[in-house]
């Protein structure tokens, strides 16, 4: 087996077949010859040469019927075919043509016509390849282009939905549903503080990939082993299970997606914790501006139910005060001191029912300062 283009002889004489390959040799191409029809065709399953230098008469099959019939097969009708034969009328060419030929010589051959048909052909062949392999490439660079832009509107609405969450949930859910639509299964890592958050696409929580994607997020911002990718931030890690390794093109525009959602998530996950510590103050700072002023509120309606206490009372020393040596009252002063006695007695049913709500006052303080405490702990928790 050589680099040499082969080019097949089909003749049925032998010293045509003997002058053509050693015209082909010194050419540098690698003749391949047959001396019927049905060896071209059996050949032909072997071998794929360049150009079939076909002659017409030979028993069995002719050229003609030889070249319909290679015409006829998908596999080999690429072939271009030279007729070579002494039958060189308007007809013979014409038959020749119709049954698929190429290009047609008479005999006595003319090596040098021969020479330039064959340079020509190989020539156009040549053409034909780099047209071919020029539409696959702006084929498969216009695909690309489709895949990219599709993808690029996936990061899109990827990045919409990340900015948009407001927990870690929410921001798993997001990851998810865009690795979903470039159909990669992944499982994901949320890191900040202490917390550590590792969840896979079906929602379940797998200690060895928690611990892979632990060590991982130390050796490199993307590390590949085998058909797995660790893609590591600060605050974030995503692991791709089926990563598509043979598809070099695909996968290094997955890379560039990747690493933008990742280092989205990352900003995301800070983003998240600031706003959720600031809504923790906010909710402390409501919770003691709460408390504060129903404190004051009650310390107040404390102050002026004991101030009301403190003067019933001192009304009464006075009362008491004012009355001298009780045994030397007459009739009409046992009666001021019995109106005295009845006022005090009235006044102290007063104190009484100041007291007791002075009571009622002190249980719903006491009521208030456990609801106060009750909500800081539940916020706290």
């Amino acid at each position: 087996m050589t680099d040499k283009a082969q080019i097949m002889i089909v003749d049925d004489a032998p010293a045509n077949c003997k002058l053509l390959e050693s015209f082909l040799l010194a050419q540098n191409y690698e003749p391949i010859t047959c001396r019927s029809g049905q060896e071209c065709l059996e050949q032909l399953t072997q071998h794929k040469p360049e150009i079939i230098l076909l002659d017409v008469m030979m028993p069995g099959l002719n050229g003609y019927e030889v070249c319909s019939r290679i015409k006829e097969n998908k596999e080999i009708n690429h072939i271009p075919i030279i007729f070579i034969s002494a039958l060189d009328t308007l007809d013979d060419r014409l038959n020749g043509y119709n049954a698929g030929g190429d290009d047609y010589l008479g005999k006595p051959v003319d090596l040098s016509i021969l020479l330039k048909k064959i340079t020509l052909v190989m020539s156009n062949k040549q053409i034909k390849r780099q047209l071919k392999h020029d539409v696959e490439e702006m084929q498969s660079g216009f695909m690309n282009a489709l895949n990219t832009g599709e993808e690029f509107g996936q990061v899109t609405h990827f990045v919409e939905q990340c900015l948009q969450a407001n927990n870690y949930e929410q921001l798993f859910q997001a990851v998810f549903e865009s690795m979903k639509n470039f159909n990669l299964k992944t499982s994901a890592q949320i890191r900040y503080n202490d917390q550590v958050i590792t969840l896979n696409s079906d929602g379940e929580k797998l200690p060895l990939e928690k611990e892979l994607m632990l060590k991982a997020q130390f050796d490199s911002q993307i590390l590949e082993v085998g058909s797995k990718m660790f893609i590591s931030y600060v605050h974030f890690s995503l692991l791709i299970k089926n990563s598509p390794i043979d598809d070099t093109i695909r996968i290094e525009r997955l890379k560039e997606h990747l690493v933008a959602i990742a280092k989205v998530c990352n900003h995301r996950i800070k983003s998240i914790a600031i706003e959720k510590n600031a809504q923790y103050q906010k909710d402390i700072s409501s919770l003691f501006q709460e408390g504060t002023s129903s404190l004051e509120a009650l310390h107040s309606n404390l102050e002026t139910h004991i101030q009301k206490a403190l003067t019933i009372t001192q009304n009464m020393s006075k009362k008491v005060i004012d009355e001298h040596n009780i045994s030397c009252l007459d009739e009409k002063q046992k009666k001021e001191l019995m109106s005295i006695v009845h006022y005090s007695s009235t006044q102290c049913k007063e104190l009484s029912q100041e007291l007791s709500t002075l009571m009622n006052e002190h249980n719903i303080i006491k009521t208030t300062l456990q609801k106060i405490i009750e909500k800081i702990n539940s916020s706290l928790n």
